[in-house]
């Protein structure tokens, strides 16, 4: 082991920790994105042999969700004592701006494996608004559903993930001359749309929407409530 690869006297000193774990997780991620990251680099940033890292931390799937965890802990949650729908839009926007600041989270989030403790903070967050303020268990629930995939799909688009396709039509000089006017006079006005006017648009009108909504007659949990199915005309057939 040369001199500049030898581990920090006072890291190889410490004892390993979680929090010093996710704490060098983090430096190598801004530093050299989701690609740079891996078990053994984050050893290395530590000063420690891999076996070390991995008596704490299973795997890098477990690693990713306790960094999100920890990046969680940044998103600013409103006073709930305001307008609900205010809250939640402003929620939301809190960790849209927390998850964009972080590049790494938008592949991530194709995984299914980030969420963890710190980010369930935000999800009771806004259920307990909108129950408190007259949805039904079932109404908040589906809300925050489309809340949250409408969150994730903006971020992995914005990040230009790839595979992931660019939001909206495009349409250009040429492309099928006469065919479909309507999107080539439209598109122009998509492409211009900067991100963050695309995510608050979409998401007050998703809110909008929602909140316009009547409300339904609340059971005591959402196992009690009864979720609507198809019913057969009167007269035919059973």
């Amino acid at each position: 082991m040369t001199r500049d690869s030898a581990p920090a006297p006072d890291r190889a000193m410490q004892p390993l920790t979680r929090p010093h774990i996710v704490a060098a997780g983090l430096r190598l991620l801004e530093r050299e994105g989701a690609a740079g990251l891996s078990m053994r680099k984050l050893a290395g940033e530590l000063g420690r042999a891999p076996a070390a890292v991995y008596r704490h931390i299973s795997n890098k799937r477990e690693l990713l969700s306790l960094l999100f965890d920890e990046v969680s802990r940044q998103i600013v949650v409103p006073d709930a004592g305001g307008d609900p729908r205010t809250v939640v839009l402003e929620a939301a926007q809190s960790a849209h701006r927390t998850m964009e600041e972080h590049g790494w989270i938008a592949a991530g989030m194709l995984d299914g494996e980030l969420p963890g403790a710190a980010s369930l903070r935000l999800a009771e967050f806004i259920l307990d608004v909108l129950v408190r303020n007259g949805m039904s268990d079932v109404q908040a629930a589906r809300l925050y559903v489309a809340l949250w995939q409408f969150l994730v799909g903006h971020l992995v688009a914005a990040a230009g993930v790839p595979g992931c396709p660019s939001p909206g039509p495009v349409a250009r000089p040429g492309d099928g001359d006469g065919d479909c006017p309507t999107v080539r006079r439209v598109a122009p006005l998509i492409e211009r749309m900067s991100d963050q006017e695309r995510f608050t648009t979409g998401l007050r009108l998703l809110l909008d929407g929602a909140f316009a909504e009547p409300r339904a007659p609340r059971a005591g949990t959402a196992a009690e409530e009864e979720v609507p199915v198809s019913r057969p005309a009167p007269g035919a057939a059973e």
